[in-house]
C-alpha cells in the first residue's frame, strides 16, 4: 500500500484507501481486515464504511462489507468510454492523416467534456487537451456537438452549469448559446475559434450510437493560424465522413445528418 499515501484531501484519500484493500478475488472484507490492510484505525474505518455504504461505494453483507452497485456503474463508464476509443480509433488515425491536424475524440460527463483519445500532429509540439481532463461544455466546437442533439432546455441547463463550474465571472449570452446550437443541428458540424483557449480552433461532428444518440464529438483541433474560417468549412467534410463512419461502426443504422450536410 505505499503508493496510496493520505494527502491533503484526507477523506478521500481514506476512502480510497478503504477501496484499494479489496484485492483480486476479494468479494467481501470484514472492517478488521480492512482495518489491518490500511493502516487505519478500527473506528474511523467503520465510520468510512458507513457512508461509503450510504452512497453505495459498498453494500453491508452480515458482518463483511462488499464493492457496491456505484462502483459498478462508474465501471461501465469507463468501459464504454474505451470500447468507443477502440471504434472510433481508426477514424481519427485516418482523418489526421487526411488533415495533419489533432484528431480528437470527446464524451460527456454531465455537465463537462471529457476528451478520451487524442491523435497528435506531426506539426504540434504538444497536444491542446490532455486525455481524461474535464473541460466546459458551453464553449468550444466539441461541446455544441454534444449539447446540439439534446432537447434545448436540458442543453440550455447544462451550458449554465458548466459556465458555473468554468468561467462563473464570465458573461453568458444564452440566446446566442442557443442559436449555436440550432445552427450545428441544422448543418451537422460545429466550429470555434478562441472559445476555450484563447489561439485554438476547432471543427467537430457527431458520433451516433446504436440507439441514435449523440455518444461523442470527432473534433480536429490546431492553431487558429493553420485553421482559419476559410479551411475549418473545407475540413468539414472530412470531419462529417469520419464521424458518420465511426458512427456506422458503433451501431448507428442510418447515415448521420451531418455527413450529407457536411458533403454540402
Amino acid at each position: 500500500m505505499e503508493s496510496m499515501r493520505i494527502s491533503d484531501v484526507a477523506v478521500l484519500d481514506k476512502v480510497m484507501l478503504v477501496l484499494h484493500a479489496y484485492r483480486r478475488g476479494d468479494t467481501r472484507l470484514e472492517p478488521r481486515t480492512i482495518a489491518e490492510r490500511t493502516g487505519l484505525a478500527l473506528p474511523t474505518v467503520y465510520r468510512l464504511l458507513k457512508a461509503m455504504t450510504r452512497h453505495r461505494l459498498l453494500e453491508k453483507d452480515g458482518m463483511a462489507f462488499r464493492p457496491g452497485l456505484a462502483l459498478l456503474h462508474f465501471g461501465n463508464l469507463v468501459a464504454d468510454a474505451l470500447d468507443l476509443r477502440r471504434v472510433v480509433l481508426p477514424h481519427l488515425s485516418r482523418l489526421n492523416e487526411r488533415s495533419t491536424e489533432n484528431a480528437e475524440l470527446h464524451v460527456r460527463r454531465d455537465h463537462t467534456r471529457v476528451p478520451v483519445e487524442v491523435v497528435l500532429s506531426p506539426q504540434n509540439l504538444r497536444p491542446f487537451v490532455e486525455i481524461g481532463a474535464p473541460l466546459p461544455l458551453h464553449v468550444g466546437a466539441s461541446s455544441k456537438v454534444l449539447l446540439a442533439w439534446l432537447p434545448p432546455d436540458e442543453a440550455m441547463a447544462i451550458g449554465l452549469a458548466s459556465r458555473a463550474r468554468f468561467t462563473p465571472a464570465d458573461e453568458f449570452d444564452e440566446v446566442r448559446f442557443a442559436a449555436s446550437l440550432r445552427r450545428t443541428r441544422d448543418r451537422g458540424w460545429a466550429e470555434s475559434e478562441g472559445e476555450r483557449s484563447e489561439g485554438i480552433a476547432a471543427v467537430a461532428a457527431p458520433v451516433f450510437d446504436a440507439d441514435g444518440e449523440v455518444a461523442a464529438a470527432i473534433a480536429l483541433t490546431g492553431p487558429s493560424s493553420r485553421l482559419p474560417a476559410r479551411r475549418r468549412k473545407g475540413l468539414a467534410p472530412l470531419v462529417c465522413e469520419a464521424a458518420a463512419a465511426a458512427s456506422r461502426d458503433a451501431g448507428y443504422a442510418d447515415e448521420p445528418a451531418a455527413a450529407v450536410r457536411g458533403r454540402h
